[in-house]
């Protein structure tokens, strides 16, 4: 299933794969929250718990085949915003489904907004 999904992947995610695999094999722990993420994943499955979400603020994260019908609470910057996990996604990190800004709504401008505002009359 591994080899699958690799050859779906293109080479920017081949190669976050290869090198996580060979920091793993090296034992080298400078990225535990990578390592925690996914020992508290391993829980969440072996434990059969559909309810529960896993947070996490991770964004650079891969989504495999084994997180489908999963929910994860994926921190933005400012909340977590919930994820259900689809088919599609696959492939895909966790930081392409919770963006970390919004499009600015701007009303009308007030009074003193620009010097042109100055020639307008006040009521």
């Amino acid at each position: 299933k591994i080899i699958e999904l690799y050859d779906l992947l293109d080479s920017r995610r081949k190669r976050k794969i290869s090198r996580y695999a060979a920091r793993l094999n090296a034992s080298k722990t400078h990225r535990l929250n990578e390592l925690n993420f996914i020992k508290k994943f391993k829980n969440i499955v072996c434990s059969k718990i559909d309810k529960k979400a896993l947070k996490t603020h991770i964004r650079n994260f891969i989504i495999f085949p084994v997180f489908v019908n999963k929910k994860f609470f994926i921190y933005s910057g400012k909340s977590f915003i919930k994820i259900d996990i689809k088919i599609d996604m696959i492939g895909r990190y966790f930081g392409e489904y919770s963006p970390t800004y919004s499009k600015v709504q701007h009303g009308a401008p007030g009074i003193g907004a620009s010097h042109s505002s100055r020639f307008i009359p006040l009521k």
